[in-house]
């Protein structure tokens, strides 16, 4: 398990969160805000006062108190509301109130993570569309409540980078969150599932450890002591992808980590993900990144 570990940590260290607080203020009356979804990882954090969570398939809402996060791995479509019945009349919030304690209404910051889509795939695929955290009532709370606390008194500045330093501290709040979703249910991430399954961890992990080796369905199955249709199936239904396909995203991670490092040579960050040819691996890393690897490098 510890390997498992080791590995995923390696995983989580090279990503680029790139994290954004886009809404921070003092909500008052009966007010609500909704957001349609879209391609993004969100969170709100109730920094004080409390807030009612509806979600679109009309389930009962979820009400919220202060140091609660709400967060949807995949930005799925919901509403804010003061209330447990959403009023009628949205609130304007574009030109929002400083967060203020001592006022009455609720305190709310809101971020996202505009993860690319094979990130997720590899680590959120199974989570549920929406995860309510207590901090007291989580495996992680005490160091995430310390969180929680930075970020409202640095939300409730008015001095020189709080944005920024609120767009880093999200970086470690999603980490964060990864972490007590993961303690309450590791198969949450396709990718630990995959680490900690017992007929998969050894191929898989043997491809982590030697990407640039040449692999395929069938040497995978050898080395999980399967057939290759057992093993395809068992791997797509834990993994939400298939062998070959996870393969080609792990190896576009590393690149993009690589083209955003130390390492700028075409061929030699081929060669190093597993291709022979600059031309294969720019047509595999636009199809995984959506992107060229020239536009990553820059």
């Amino acid at each position: 398990m510890q390997d498992n570990k080791q590995q995923l940590n390696y995983f989580l260290r090279h990503l680029h969160l790139g994290s954004e607080v886009y809404y921070i203020g003092q909500l008052c009356d009966a007010w609500h805000m909704s957001t349609p979804g879209g391609d993004a990882t969100t969170f709100h954090l109730v920094c004080h006062g409390g807030a009612w969570i509806h979600m679109q398939d009309h389930s009962q809402p979820t009400q919220m108190h202060s140091g609660d996060i709400a967060f949807f791995p995949h930005d799925a479509a919901h509403t804010f509301s003061a209330l447990e019945k959403v009023p009628d009349k949205p609130f304007d919030y574009r030109n929002p109130a400083p967060l203020d304690k001592t006022a009455p209404g609720t305190g709310l910051l809101c971020g996202h993570l505009k993860l690319p889509t094979h990130i997720r795939r590899l680590l959120l695929a199974s989570f549920p569309e929406f995860i309510l955290i207590r901090p007291d009532q989580s495996p992680v709370g005490r160091q995430m409540r310390n969180l929680i606390e930075m970020m409202t008194e640095e939300a409730m500045q008015n001095d020189l980078g709080v944005t920024a330093i609120l767009d880093r501290l999200s970086d470690t709040l999603f980490l964060y969150i990864v972490r007590h979703a993961l303690h309450l249910e590791p198969k949450l991430s396709p990718l630990l599932a995959a680490l900690s399954d017992e007929h998969l961890r050894l191929a898989v992990s043997a491809f982590i450890e030697q990407p640039a080796q040449a692999w395929t369905v069938d040497r995978m199955a050898r080395l999980a002591c399967q057939s290759r249709s057992a093993f395809s199936e068992r791997f797509t239904q834990l993994v939400k992808m298939p062998p070959m396909e996870f393969v080609t995203t792990w190896r576009m991670q590393l690149a993009a980590g690589m083209l955003a490092g130390e390492y700028s040579n075409m061929l030699d960050v081929a060669l190093r993900c597993g291709y022979e040819s600059e031309a294969a691996f720019r047509k595999a890393f636009k199809r995984i990144i959506g992107i060229t690897p020239g536009k990553a490098r820059n």
